[in-house]
């Protein structure tokens, strides 16, 4: 791609290099992605990206960062109106699903902590928030089904990790196509339903 020779604003600049490096994780992943085909891509100086975020590490952990940001975002407005805690955790689920097909190149580093800066303030707390609406639809559903309403940290620990890991593994194995086509809308719909009704059972 020829550079562009339009000038851009600092925090233009960063958000542009942000959405290439999304855009080519999307089509290649991080593991080769390398900081001058950001700037070719971006059209940009090759020194460009290591100027906004010192090296590849600063800059795949600004793309968490946003993707968390953007999670979170997704995950607070799914349990908006929603009172049920059945409704609630099945609402969350679907839309950490969905964050997670229609924004693979995000996802792609969101999880991987190897290739995020350690001790990120911004990265750190866009994850907790995330977390949180997790977390609390869990521990809602948890509560409604106990009848003194206490709940353990430990079980709710153990159903975090269960419950997560079970709506991670499915966007991941749904996109590689394990299970099927992975642009079958339909299919994708019902076996969705399906998997998270049968997370959050009715007693």
């Amino acid at each position: 791609m020829p550079k562009q020779s339009q000038q851009y604003h600092h925090g233009d600049l960063a958000d542009t290099l942000i959405k290439t490096t999304v855009q080519l994780l999307q089509e290649k992943g991080p593991s080769n992605l390398s900081l001058r085909e950001v700037a070719r891509n971006a059209g940009v100086s090759h020194g460009a990206p290591a100027h906004h975020f010192t090296d590849k590490t600063g800059l795949l952990t600004a793309v968490a960062t946003q993707g968390q940001q953007m999670l979170a975002a997704k995950l607070e407005q799914s349990q908006l109106g929603v009172t049920d805690p059945h409704a609630r955790l099945i609402s969350a689920g679907d839309a950490y699903v969905r964050f997670a097909l229609a924004h693979t190149g995000y996802f792609s580093v969101m999880f991987q902590k190897e290739l995020i800066q350690p001790g990120d303030m911004s990265f750190d707390a866009a994850s907790k928030k995330a977390r949180g609406v997790l977390e609390r639809a869990i521990e809602d559903l948890a509560r409604s089904q106990v009848t003194d309403g206490r709940i353990s940290r430990k079980r709710m620990e153990a159903t975090l990790a269960a419950l997560w890991s079970q709506v991670h593994g499915f966007s991941l194995l749904w996109q590689a196509g394990n299970f099927g086509d992975p642009n079958d809308q339909k299919r994708l719909n019902k076996l969705l339903e399906d998997m998270l009704t049968g997370i959050a059972p009715r007693p």
